[in-house]
């Protein structure tokens, strides 16, 4: 302890003297009381405690109940999160519109989505492979440029995307999306 610094040993000193100070004293409070919490029925009456903490916990979770669902309207109509502030409005298929749409162009204009997503992609000594996931649920899948995944010929892969090749229709999977 010689080698210490003397503020240091001020505080050792008065932290000691403290202790001891609160363990002759003894606690005057009587001890806390634990209350356990339910769910009330939104008619139920509030009956007052008769110890004063909880009558104090009590007051405290009152401020904290949260208004009826109806009271969030504004929320809905205004979505935090959305550029716009506005709500995503409905997306309208296009077969429900046209009135009578010819079967050649129909077929024309079905989108064809690989069965699987990008999950990672790895570069090491020039040679690339990417990891896919079916969509369904399954293991993983390592192709390299060229590989065939169900009908699916990979044709390019980039740091954080892979391209794939079916009957001349190309798709482009990301990463995480």
């Amino acid at each position: 302890m010689s080698s210490w610094h003397p503020s240091s040993k001020i505080v050792v000193a008065c932290g000691t003297l403290a202790i001891g100070w609160l363990l002759f004293e003894g606690s005057s409070e009587a001890p806390a009381t634990v209350a356990a919490a339910r769910p009330r029925p939104p008619g139920e009456a509030v009956r007052a405690p008769t110890d004063p903490a909880l009558g104090a916990i009590l007051r405290a979770t009152q401020r904290f109940d949260l208004p009826p669902p109806e009271a969030f309207e504004a929320v809905l109509e205004r979505p935090l999160f959305t550029p716009s502030r506005r709500p995503a409005r409905a997306i309208v298929p296009v077969a429900a519109v046209a009135s009578d749409p010819e079967p050649e162009l129909e077929a024309e204009t079905k989108v064809e989505e690989p069965p699987f997503r990008l999950v990672g992609t790895v570069s090491w000594r020039g040679r690339s492979e990417a990891l896919v996931a079916p969509t369904g649920g399954g293991e993983l899948a390592r192709l390299e440029p060229g590989a065939e995944l169900e009908g699916w010929v990979v044709t390019e892969i980039g740091p954080d995307h892979v391209e794939v090749e079916r009957d001349g229709v190309r798709r482009r999977l990301e990463i995480l999306r």
